[in-house]
């Protein structure tokens, strides 16, 4: 019987129809080159089931990290992930199995299942006895993987400064459940480390099971004897793309990853990025070149992701600059251009973020001081409801704050606003100055505001007060007319 991973025939033509509705817009939208050409999006693509170039530039970084890998002297070792089988049940929402062992059991697994935003709450599903997806499955793998990558082996290369290099593949069983298999290339000197690391972070008991055939004590997870590492993973990789040269259709196993959205390569970060390599890719293909010509010296390679620059300088006096959209071929020591492709692309400013300093203990923020605004006898006054400094007097007051009604206890102290002149209507300021202000008590620089805001607005005629420090003693000598 054909293998159909989980999928039904509707799943697999939803996919068909997807893939075929993503080329057809690719296909026709088009755009124009620096030198007139008429290109459409889908010739310059490199989507995983669409582009022929995807899976040849794929091909190019395997063999380019397994040289890489050579050069360090790494030696590989190939690991196979699975997750237990009660997982299959959870999928079909049979939580039999779980519910059977011990409460030990449970709680020392669940820090296997992850439960936050990143991979989902899963553990609090399982509490739940909510059914799982394919996707759940994958996300455990992956938070495991993730435990793994974070554990004490891989912490001790980068203490050391040593280098690693892993490509992870992610494959279906049969039935749709999902697995990993890992090329690692790590030092020989490390590999116990790891050995261990992996029987903590990957409890599914198959994982674990002794090779038989292996001479060298080997599991079935974790294998050090691999006479063909690249092969190992190329195989994999190799049947989860259709082949798009002789436009065959997508498959179920194709499908598998199209539908529940599971990527098939994952890699360690490369020598050169990929983005820097796609780049350069028009007069450049070659993944290793690139990365043999940032490794040796004197070569120059160097790239600024944020201003979007790249400049290469190979042994044999060939200069790549890649310049905000703009890529330029020319000989070392000359101004003259052998080749330049695209168009420059307009620079969008990003605004830099201020981030304020971690403090070095953590307090609880004092709640916001509200003030609400009271006016007692006609008088307006500012009261700081959230101040318990004030002493109070035992009668209530009643203030209308925002059409409601506040009720509180009369401070003894109250801060007492100043009347502000230039925010008070013509007929409010007149009042105001004729009616309210008290000669014997009213501060001189206030009166003097007021007087010269009358005059602004042809209230009154008279000269505008100066303000000065001798105010209060010159202020009286003034003559006015009203």
């Amino acid at each position: 019987m054909k293998n159909t991973y989980g999928l039904t025939p509707d799943d697999l033509k939803y996919c068909r129809d997807k893939i075929d509705g993503q080329k057809s817009y690719l296909a026709n939208n088009h755009f124009h080159t620096s030198t007139g050409q008429v290109k459409s999006l889908l010739d310059v693509s490199f989507s995983a089931n669409i582009s022929e170039r995807y899976y040849a530039q794929l091909s190019n970084k395997i063999n380019t990290m397994h040289s890489l890998a050579m050069s360090y002297d790494l030696k590989p070792t190939f690991l196979t992930i699975t997750i237990d089988g009660f997982f299959r049940d959870f999928i079909k929402g049979d939580f039999t199995r779980w519910t059977k062992k011990t409460d030990l059991e449970r709680e020392e697994y669940l820090r296997h299942i992850p439960n936050n935003d990143v991979y989902g709450f899963l553990r609090q599903k399982i509490k739940e006895k909510k059914r799982f997806t394919v996707k759940d499955c994958y996300n455990v793998l992956s938070f495991q993987w993730y435990r793994f990558s974070a554990g004490y082996a891989f912490k001790k290369l980068r203490k050391e400064d040593q280098e690693f290099i892993y490509l992870k593949a992610a494959e279906p069983h049969k039935d749709g459940v999902p697995h990993f298999h890992v090329l690692l290339w790590v030092s020989p000197d490390y590999f116990d480390n790891f050995k261990n690391d992996f029987k903590r972070y990957f409890p599914a008991p198959r994982n674990h099971e002794v090779d038989k055939d292996s001479k060298e004590g080997d599991t079935v997870g974790f294998q050090t004897a691999i006479n063909n590492p690249v092969g190992y993973i190329m195989k994999y990789a190799t049947k989860s793309f259709m082949n798009i040269k002789n436009d065959d259709e997508l498959d179920y196993l194709q499908a598998w990853y199209v539908k529940h959205k599971i990527r098939r390569i994952t890699t360690s970060h490369s020598t050169i990025p990929q983005w820097v390599y796609q780049k350069l890719f028009a007069v450049e293909a070659d993944w290793f070149h690139l990365t043999d010509s940032l490794v040796r010296h004197p070569m120059l390679c160097e790239w600024n992701k944020k201003e979007n620059q790249i400049m290469v300088i190979e042994e044999c006096g060939r200069v790549l600059e890649y310049d905000n959209g703009v890529l330029t071929v020319k000989s070392l020591g000359s101004d003259s251009i052998l080749r330049q492709i695209g168009t420059p692309k307009e620079r969008t400013s990003i605004s830099s973020v201020k981030y304020e300093p971690v403090p070095s203990t953590w307090k609880v923020p004092p709640p916001p001081n509200k003030i609400i605004d009271a006016y007692i006898d006609g008088t307006h006054f500012l009261y700081k409801n959230e101040s318990l400094k004030f002493e109070f007097d035992l009668k209530p007051i009643e203030s209308n704050y925002i059409n409601q009604k506040y009720y509180f206890y009369r401070p003894k102290t109250l801060i007492n606003l100043t009347p502000q002149p230039i925010k008070m209507s013509d007929f409010e300021l007149w009042n105001y100055y004729h009616d309210e202000i008290d000669m014997d008590t009213v501060n001189a620089h206030h009166y003097a505001h007021t007087h010269n805001q009358m005059i602004e607005r042809d209230l009154i005629t008279g000269e505008i007060i100066p303000l000065n420090a001798n105010l209060e003693s010159e202020l009286w000598g003034y003559d006015y007319e009203f």
